[in-house]
């Protein structure tokens, strides 16, 4: 497990990053804010991202859902 710190400019958390290389995909959890996904390796780059925006948008604001999102598939394709 990856544990990476995630500074915005109005959030500031943990991410804890699982990839189960067995099963062929990854379990993203940021209990800050009370949020995990799972999502499997074919799910990578723009789509990644548009994907856990969506997802994230329901729970912070516009931005730093971006931001997060984007550092989020930063994050698993270096695993």
């Amino acid at each position: 497990m990856k544990i990476r710190q995630s500074n915005g400019d109005t959030l500031t958390c943990k991410v804890y990053i699982h990839e189960n290389k067995k099963e062929e995909n990854f379990i993203v959890s940021i209990p800050d804010i009370f949020f995990s996904i799972q999502f499997d390796y074919e799910l990578y780059g723009e789509a990644l991202t548009e994907h856990l925006y969506l997802h994230l948008f329901n729970m912070l604001d516009d931005k730093e859902a971006n931001e997060l999102a984007m550092r989020i598939a930063q994050w698993t394709s270096e695993v």
